[in-house]
């Protein structure tokens, strides 16, 4: 471990932290101190060295491996993220499964550490959800290496120096019962320590871009040069560096073109990469990626990390669909518990219960043994196992689901699904998506349609009507600013539930908004009433900009504006577009079932 990371970082801070506290005692000012330069130590020795699909039984440096990904707001990249925190102050980035969020925090942590920029605290947001604790708590917990705080009035000038960039990681995998309390928490204790910096992450759909704060910026899917300099990155110093040009030329077959949007993930790219040379073609559908990376896993040892036939023992002694059984089931029973990483203990109770249900004889040990080692599927992170990505848990649990019969996937997809849509707001797109392609005949039937039915209104023929039920129904929000003493639109905010998002996959608004943009450019009285409005907030790229609602849209001056006949039609287009998929749906359902019954007939 290089100790000297977390001393050098506080020999530059530890007097502007420790300045302001002078009721401190020597033995608290040891604790807080000591407790920083501890924490630090021991992150950066977990980050600066990482396993990776490639490199999965040794660790290598992390930059080695790490591909820095762009973030973007309105269509404009950014290249230098660290740039933009120290510029902005506060910035949300948002992202898919696999989009580089892990990787990215990780580079935040290190970066900051080691240039001395500003002390670096990771937060994993998904540690309040079975606590009563708050943020400062958990915060306070880390810097004092555990021990009680002898004051809160102490912590706050500590903090309030702004001296920390606080990484806040998984900000949709805050159960939604905790939501709205967690939310007000962290926007509470950004507003108390506003001098530090502060970044948070997120998968879309799960109201990040809410926060009032924050700048939000999307991370940006890798490019055609990009997925190339990835894959050329991972093997430079590979001893198998020669395959890397094999890669790169099966994805860049011209039959392969529409196969690219999958590999512009780099969890993705990288599952292809492992999984190259027992599955040399790219799959059609994203859950085969997960099930190459999981075959490549069990049954074929001829990896890109060993040359050979190499293989690691199998302790339990489990047979491949002994291990898969118990894989899947705990993926399932972990899945709608919240838990994403757990600890020895929890983690042995899970697969105990397994193993009893299905009368598997093995020792608990040796079956997370091969989990953790044999096939890598489990990851030991300090003291706590975790999946290699959550999307490879949300895929075994998918899988698992598929695997019931027609009674257990109705009562799956029904109550237990209530449970995940009631514990999780946001972050559940990928796995429905996985369920979708797994199993689209009961998911849609049990699930989708159902829940999207209960949600959206398909009787409304009006077009104003439809117009103002989109509104409502996405719970619209329009940002104008001030530009040459004109008002233009300059954002748009709206709800993105998973299943809104799932059914809205692919559509836009853009065309919409440039109609109300151009509509309002010189309407004297809509001018008037945004000037008089005066509730300025700061939106996504940090300028001040003034923000109209449902309320404002009843307002004579704005419904005269926002009831211009083209923005009446392009808004119920989009209603008609989403009522329309919706019955798409149910025509897919219709035409699978009846095709499984003819075939079955035959």
């Amino acid at each position: 471990m290089n100790t000297s990371i977390g001393f050098a970082l506080m020999n530059i801070f530890k007097e502007p932290i420790l300045k302001k506290a002078k009721e401190l005692s020597e033995e608290y000012a040891f604790i807080y101190e000591n407790g920083l330069v501890k924490y630090i130590n021991n992150y950066y020795d977990k980050f600066s060295n990482i396993k990776t699909f490639i490199y999965r039984d040794q660790r290598v440096p992390f930059y080695d491996v790490y591909f820095p990904v762009n973030i973007q707001s309105n269509q404009k990249r950014i290249k230098d993220i660290q740039k933009l925190i120290d510029s902005k102050r506060y910035v949300s980035i948002i992202g898919n499964a696999g989009s580089g969020k892990s990787m990215l925090t990780k580079h935040l942590f290190i970066s900051n550490a080691q240039d001395c920029k500003s002390v670096p605290i990771l937060v994993e947001l998904r540690q309040l959800n079975n606590s009563e604790n708050t943020i400062e708590d958990l915060i306070n917990s880390i810097i004092t290496d555990n021990k009680i705080s002898p004051s809160n009035k102490i912590t706050n000038q500590i903090l309030s120096e702004g001296n920390f960039v606080f990484i806040l990681d998984g900000y949709d995998e805050i159960f939604s019962i905790n939501k709205q309390k967690t939310t007000a928490d962290i926007e509470n204790f950004v507003d108390r320590y506003s001098n530090n910096k502060f970044v948070i992450t997120s998968r879309p759909g799960a109201g990040i871009e809410s926060f009032q704060r924050f700048n939000n910026y999307d991370i940006s899917p890798l490019d055609n040069t990009e997925i190339s300099e990835f894959i050329n990155l991972q093997f430079d110093k590979h001893e198998n560096k020669g395959i890397a040009n094999k890669i790169i030329q099966e994805i860049e077959k011209t039959s392969n073109k529409h196969y690219k949007h999958y590999l512009s993930s780099p969890l993705l790219l990288s599952m292809f990469i492992f999984t190259f040379n027992n599955y040399p073609e790219l799959p059609k559908q994203q859950s085969r990626f997960y099930w190459n990376v999981f075959d490549t896993l069990c049954t074929r040892h001829d990896s890109l990390s060993k040359t050979g036939g190499w293989q690691h023992e199998r302790k339990s002694g489990l047979k491949n669909e002994e291990l898969e059984k118990i894989l899947f089931w705990l993926s399932y029973i972990t899945l709608f518990d919240g838990k994403y990483s757990f600890d020895y203990q929890s983690l042995s109770n899970d697969i105990k219960k397994i193993v009893g249900k299905f009368n598997i004889n093995a020792d608990i040990d040796n079956i997370i043994y091969d989990l953790n080692i044999s096939l890598s599927i489990l990851i030991i992170d300090g003291l706590v196992y975790t999946f290699p990505h959550k999307s490879l848990q949300e895929y075994f649990a998918a899988s698992l689901i598929k695997s019931l019969d027609d009674n257990q996937k109705q009562n799956v997809y029904t109550d237990k699904f209530k449970k995940l849509t009631r514990f999780s707001n946001g972050g559940n797109i990928n796995f429905y998506k996985m369920c979708m392609e797994l199993d689209k005949i009961y998911f849609l039937k049990y699930f989708l349609i159902p829940e999207i039915k209960s949600r959206f209104r398909l009787d409304i023929e009006s077009n104003l009507d439809k117009m103002n039920y989109i509104f409502e129904f996405l719970k619209l929000e329009l940002g104008f600013k001030k530009i040459n003493k004109k008002y233009s639109l300059k954002s748009v905010a709206y709800a993105s539930a998973d299943i809104v998002s799932l059914v809205r996959d692919g559509m836009s608004f853009v065309h919409v908004f440039k109609t109300i943009d151009e509509i309002i450019k010189g309407d004297s009285d809509f001018e008037y009433y945004l000037k008089n409005k005066g509730e300025e907030i700061i939106n996504n790229r940090g300028d001040r900009e003034i923000r109209l609602g449902i309320e404002d849209f009843k307002k004579t001056v704005v419904a005269t504006v926002i009831n211009n006949y083209k923005v009446i039609n392009d808004f119920s287009n989009s209603y008609d577009e989403i009522r329309d998929r919706i019955k798409n749906f149910e025509n897919s359902l219709e035409i699978e079932q009846q095709g499984t019954l003819d075939l079955l007939d035959i």
